[in-house]
């Protein structure tokens, strides 16, 4: 795995309208004033280098950590990642989708359904043939059915950094990033880049 120049935990506190280049774009705003560097892994210790970073802290204790691989994780401790952060472009953005519990194939796999006229009747929203006949006398593992929806860890990879507020130690994001409002988010900078 290639090392990080920077890496940020944090919260996602929602979204906003910007002006990009002449354009109101859409932005996510990415809280991580409360992040702080909480340990490290070392070349000789554990055989790869990494910053463990910590973030909503209760009783001394983060509610949300993790470990990001650096070229340098000692950019931490003295500020010097909020400098790494402005030069950097485009973001991965990684967190936990929103949990939609049940439901059905046309909500969780896009199927369209069956006909709202012309004698269906009561077939509007079922997923249709689901398996063989004799053979295969199963259906088949796989199939795309009604189920568990969300609440799964997804990656957005490239999106743009359009803005580092460094007082209030805010990221501003364009685009739609993984989770809820107040959700913990980890940012990358991109792989693609």
């Amino acid at each position: 795995m290639k090392a990080k120049k920077v890496g940020i935990i944090g919260r996602k506190l929602g979204m906003t309208q910007m002006y990009v280049d002449g354009q109101l774009v859409g932005v996510t705003v990415v809280d991580f004033s409360d992040m702080i560097l909480i340990g490290t892994r070392t070349q000789e210790k554990n055989g790869y280098v990494a910053a463990i970073l910590g973030y909503d802290f209760k009783d001394f204790e983060p509610r949300y950590i993790r470990e990001v691989r650096l070229e340098n994780p000692a950019i931490y401790e003295d500020g010097q990642f909020l400098q790494a952060l402005q030069e950097i472009k485009s973001v991965d953005v990684f967190g936990v989708m929103k949990g939609r519990g049940f439901a059905g194939v046309m909500k969780r796999h896009g199927f369209h359904g069956g006909p709202a006229s012309h004698g269906a009747k009561h077939w509007h929203r079922r997923p249709g043939s689901i398996g063989g006949h004799t053979f295969p006398a199963k259906v088949w593992k796989g199939k795309k059915m009604a189920g568990h929806y969300g609440n799964a860890n997804v990656a957005v990879l490239h999106q743009q950094l359009v803005k580092v507020d460094t007082e209030k130690r805010l990221l501003y994001i364009k685009g739609a990033i993984p989770g809820s409002r107040n959700s913990y988010v980890m940012v990358r900078d991109s792989v693609k880049e």
